[in-house]
């Protein structure tokens, strides 16, 4: 099955592009500081915490695997359920989409702004602040305008970027790895488990802006299921190795709030914080720079489609980029950042990822059920359905993902929870008037 193809979208996007925009949206400043939080809960068996939310992030990882393996189109998740359960479910993970999409860069580019100020101070203060926040949203959006291959490119390279300084602190770390101090594994019992797997998961979110451009993808029935699951075996991999190394070098990292800093200062000297600093500042830009390719696409969707209007969805013939959304996005995302109302519309995005993962977890079963319905009546199962990723123990993993989601919802402050309600609530009268608009084109056409 295959939605709506995507226009004149240039279909450039190799699978090591999709991957990186997946690690760039992982991994982030979280990875240098979890291991104290981690640590003050569990103590070293903090690292099997880490493991269980992997492996209950890769739950919900192996869903959008198998469903987007189906489609071919931009938009991700919002296309899932569009397709999966009709426009107004379609159009609501969409509209919380494309407006977390917008919030998270101009929070992203003020997150620059206070990481970079750490090397230079001067960055923090007074208008210096804004320029280089804005600056840096101008010049990405600059880039995507040009080519989706060129903000792919800048992705990639700042992907491999903020890998480095990590792979040197876990080489060099491993080598003065204290066996005694994990021991004792527990100082605190396993009571605190729950809790720190629950704080641990939310270090794999993010993985799901992968399969946005799949529109702009050479093969995304084939590169979505391959990079979203190497996507998470890497960060999976270098998180379990960063929290060992951090742990073993340590002994101070239960509750440090700069635990990776203080580690690598003591096996790699000055030069140790240094390396760290510079980490975060890589690691920030790289998330930033796949915010600028990510988000105008789930606003390109929603307009290629009709939610929005259909000239955000128009695509520069020469460089096969949606300008309109790309312009639109970074406007947007420049006027929250200079008002700051960033910081009070974050909370939504708590909210958005049960959007779009709860409808996409139930999607598994429900295009399984159409696939044996079609092969019932003699109508087969769809080239792609065929052809796609399948995951595997039938509906224990789409029905335990839904469960794990149900789970992180109950954990969820109550304000949180209100605020990305009343956010749903404001896109219904967008919905309809949408609606309207393609009920009056289908007469005025016929």
């Amino acid at each position: 099955m295959t939605a709506e193809r995507a226009g004149k979208l240039e279909r450039s996007l190799s699978l090591l592009d999709v991957m990186a925009l997946g690690v760039n949206a992982v991994i982030g400043q979280g990875i240098f500081l979890l291991p104290g939080l981690a640590a003050a809960m569990l103590g070293p068996a903090s690292s099997l915490a880490l493991v269980l939310a992997a492996l209950l992030a890769l739950l919900i990882a192996l869903c959008f695997a198998e469903v987007g393996s189906r489609f071919d189109s931009t938009g991700g998740a919002y296309t899932y359920a569009r397709e999966t359960f009709g426009g107004f479910v379609g159009f609501e993970v969409g509209w919380m989409l494309s407006w977390v999409g917008i919030i998270s860069w101009a929070a992203l580019s003020n997150g620059f702004c206070v990481v970079l100020g750490k090397l230079v101070p001067a960055v923090n203060h007074g208008a210096l602040r804004y320029l280089v926040s804005i600056g840096l949203m101008a010049a990405l959006a600059a880039v995507n305008l040009r080519r989706a291959k060129l903000g792919a490119a800048i992705s990639t390279f700042f992907s491999v970027a903020k890998l480095l300084p990590v792979a040197v602190y876990i080489v060099v770390g491993v080598l003065h790895i204290r066996g005694d101090l994990f021991t004792p594994f527990a100082p605190k019992g396993y009571g605190a488990t729950a809790e720190a797997t629950l704080l641990l998961l939310y270090a794999f979110v993010g993985f799901e802006s992968s399969v946005v451009p799949a529109g702009e993808m050479r093969d995304p029935q084939r590169a979505v299921p391959k990079a979203l699951l190497s996507v998470m075996a890497l960060v999976c991999g270098v998180y379990l190795a960063v929290f060992l190394v951090t742990i073993g070098t340590f002994p101070g990292v239960a509750g440090h709030k700069n635990p990776v800093a203080a580690a690598s200062a003591g096996f790699l000297g000055e030069a140790g914080g240094l390396l760290i600093a510079v980490g975060i500042v890589v690691s920030v830009f790289g998330i930033n720079a796949g915010a600028a390719l990510v988000s105008p696409r789930k606003v390109y969707a929603l307009a290629e489609r009709g939610d929005l209007p259909r000239v955000i969805a128009r695509v520069d013939e020469r460089s096969g980029v949606p300008r309109a959304a790309v312009l639109l996005t970074f406007v947007l995302a420049a006027v929250l950042s200079l008002s700051g109302t960033f910081k009070d519309l974050a909370i939504l995005g708590v909210v958005a990822r049960f959007v779009q993962y709860i409808p996409t977890c139930l999607a598994v079963l429900v295009l399984r059920r159409r696939d044996r319905q079609r092969a019932e009546s003699g109508g087969g199962g769809g080239g792609a359905a065929r052809r796609g990723f399948r995951v595997p123990l039938g509906p224990v993993i789409p029905l335990t993902a839904v469960a794990l989601c149900v789970w992180l919802i109950a954990n969820t402050a109550p304000g949180k929870l209100l605020a990305g309600l009343a956010a749903l609530v404001a896109g219904v009268p967008f919905f309809l008037w949408a609606e309207h608009r393609r009920r009056r084109g289908a007469a005025q056409a016929g």
